[in-house]
């Protein structure tokens, strides 16, 4: 757990450094909706929901319906790992959903839509 804080510290001080407005959402408290992403922030003026997990961390289903629908809505869903923050600070930059990065993060997503429906 003290990994996956660290990285969203990391992501945090990224986002305020560029001026974007976010929130920490607390899921699963009183009164609060679960699988809501991590982080919700507003990007140049762009909703972002934001997942990040730890290296070997394991979205539940519910995390992955809410960025799907993010997307839907016309936002951007993003499950972010460690090793993809370098890449998913330079995409912050144009914001592109053809750009490689954005397009194999949904896929990712897709595919643990896929095993976790099976679960």
């Amino acid at each position: 757990m003290a990994a996956e804080k660290n990285f969203e510290n990391r992501v945090k001080k990224f986002l305020k450094d560029r001026g974007s407005y976010f929130i920490k959402y607390w899921g699963g408290a009183a009164y609060t909706k679960s699988g809501v992403p991590d982080i919700l922030a507003s990007i140049d003026g762009c909703f972002f929901g934001i997942e990040d997990k730890a290296e070997k961390g394991k979205p539940s289903l519910l995390q992955i319906v809410h960025l799907e629908k993010i997307r839907k809505s016309g936002g951007y869903g993003v499950l972010l790992y460690p090793k993809d923050f370098e890449q998913f600070k330079a995409w912050v930059e144009h914001k592109s959903r053809d750009h490689p990065w954005y397009v194999g993060n949904v896929e990712l997503q897709k595919q643990w839509k896929q095993r976790l429906e099976k679960e």
